[in-house]
């Protein structure tokens, strides 16, 4: 969005002690305002950059846009809006067009690039209001911190879980509604592409400045602890180790070693390889929880940046241990009775005292119910999630797949009752198609010819590919499916297919 020059003076007379900041970054940088730009070419493009809001904002920073906010009453509301309007809101749709995740879910459903635009500022625009709330909303409660919500990593962040979001509604949309579409359930549920695989998100690669001034501040930090002499040396040096941060002699910035690469290195006690290891991994909590407990004391902002959730539905032993502090008693009482359909339930079902929830949740728990395929859930969460024995669990992993739950009885692995409380604590069971049917609009025209297709007609499916749905691929025929069986016996007609 382009500023004007009178936004540009709205904004100066709002906020008159940038004026210098702004000459200042436009002489810097050889640029003009928008409107001078078109009063001096007399409306004739020019080859110098224009110079307008989102520049400026963007140089103050956020805490010096919050700080304003904060000091400003009648005029408040106007600079809310132009901080939405030009900076937020070019900020997120720079940041929606670049998400890796929409692109490919976009490709996914051959969405032409106009309309992608469209959907992209859309969200970016939806997104901008919400941010701009967030803003409204700590400074009515006067919050410090408030400024944080205009650091570009938070908005990285928002941008990312806005578009999880679009493709959680768009899937679920599709599934409720185009009920003509025969899906191959082989085939990947977008949702199942989204945040997992970093390697397709760069964006979330791209470390923005104040994340790497925390680190840094991070690596002094770790300095200070490790030439303090009232700390335990060795927790700290098995850390540096593991994770190669060059910290000390024995660490090389860059090369993590593992368990046994690091216990030679160090040298540390123990009769056998795997006491040393053994030692090794205690030696590893016992310095990451140093690490935490000195980033929450001494780096808090740091400590609330990146504070992630960790749901006490699926979170590991050693996870509600380290993470959330909990005891080895209370993680035992907990994970006897997930799962949990709100957090307040670990003190109603005596789990914990409601002093200690408050201080579960300070660490980032949440409790959200989690759905545990049955036919392809790890050996693990059959045990930690559901609650079944070590021997049921390896029995269900080695005899899976299954039709149906009931199976789980007929075959004697769990009782009636026990079949209850699996469903109780969150057991689903996903077909597997064991006919593993292909895509019609990716089968090759051979598989087509061989699955009983008369050569023509395989030729014209080929020719006219790719179709959305049933009905499509019908009327282009122009003949009665329920004619030509084998289509939709020996094929699927998958919406993600490239």
């Amino acid at each position: 969005m382009l500023t004007s020059q009178g936004q540009i003076e709205e904004l100066l007379d709002i906020a008159p002690d940038w004026r210098q900041t702004f000459e200042s970054l436009s002489r810097d940088i050889g640029v003009q305002s928008q409107g001078e730009k078109q009063f001096r070419s007399g409306g004739q493009s020019s080859k110098s950059k224009v110079m307008g809001l989102f520049e400026l904002f963007e140089r103050l920073g956020a805490k010096a846009l919050y700080k304003k906010a904060q000091f400003l009453k009648d005029d408040r509301e106007k600079f809310l809006i132009l901080l939405r309007n030009f900076y937020l809101q070019p900020l997120t749709a720079k940041m929606v067009g670049n998400n890796q995740n929409l692109k490919r879910f976009f490709l996914q459903r051959r969405v032409p690039a106009d309309e992608q635009k469209r959907h992209a500022l859309s969200i970016a625009a939806e997104l901008a209001e919400k941010l701009e709330g967030a803003v409204r909303k700590h400074l009515q409660q006067d919050a410090e911190d408030g400024f944080k919500v205009l650091l570009p990593a938070y908005v990285q962040r928002s941008v990312h879980n806005q578009a999880i979001d679009y493709i959680k509604e768009e899937w679920d949309w599709e599934k409720t509604t185009l009920q003509d579409l025969n899906l191959d359930p082989e085939q990947e549920d977008p949702r199942q592409n989204t945040a997992d695989d970093l390697a397709c998100m760069p964006e979330n690669l791209a470390i923005s400045s104040e994340q790497v001034a925390q680190l840094n501040q991070l690596r002094d930090m770790l300095e200070k602890m490790l030439a303090d002499k009232r700390n335990p040396k060795e927790p700290l040096e098995v850390v540096d180790c593991m994770f190669g941060l060059g910290l000390t002699k024995n660490s090389e910035p860059g090369k993590e070693l593992t368990m046994r690469g690091c216990s030679d290195k160090l040298q540390l006690a123990g009769e056998t390889q795997a006491r040393k290891i053994a030692r090794c991994q205690v030696l590893l909590d016992k310095g990451l929880s140093m690490v935490r407990e000195g980033i929450r004391q001494n780096l808090p902002g740091i400590a609330d940046c990146w504070q992630k959730e960790t749901n006490v539905n699926r979170a590991s032993r050693r996870e509600l241990n380290q993470q959330l502090g909990m005891t080895e008693s209370e993680v035992e009482r907990l994970i006897v009775a997930r799962q949990y359909k709100k957090l307040l339930d670990l003190v109603q079902k005596s789990i914990l005292k409601e002093a200690r929830l408050k201080e579960l949740e300070a660490r980032g728990a949440v409790a959200a119910f989690v759905p545990v395929d049955i036919n392809s859930a790890t050996n693990r969460d059959l045990m930690d999630i559901l609650g079944m024995n070590k021997d049921t669990a390896l029995k269900v992993c080695e005899k899976r797949p299954f039709a149906h739950l009931s199976n789980l009885v007929e075959l004697k692995l769990v009782s009636d009752t026990g079949l209850k409380q699996l469903l109780n604590r969150g057991a689903v069971l996903k077909i597997v198609d064991s006919g593993k049917r292909k895509d019609i609009n990716a089968a090759p025209l051979d598989e087509l010819v061989r699955a009983g297709l008369e050569p023509e007609l395989a030729k014209r499916i080929e020719r006219g590919r790719p179709f959305g749905t049933w009905v499509e691929l019908e009327d282009y025929l122009q003949i009665d499916l329920n004619k030509e069986p084998v289509l939709k016996q020996n094929f699927c007609l998958g919406i993600f297919s490239d």
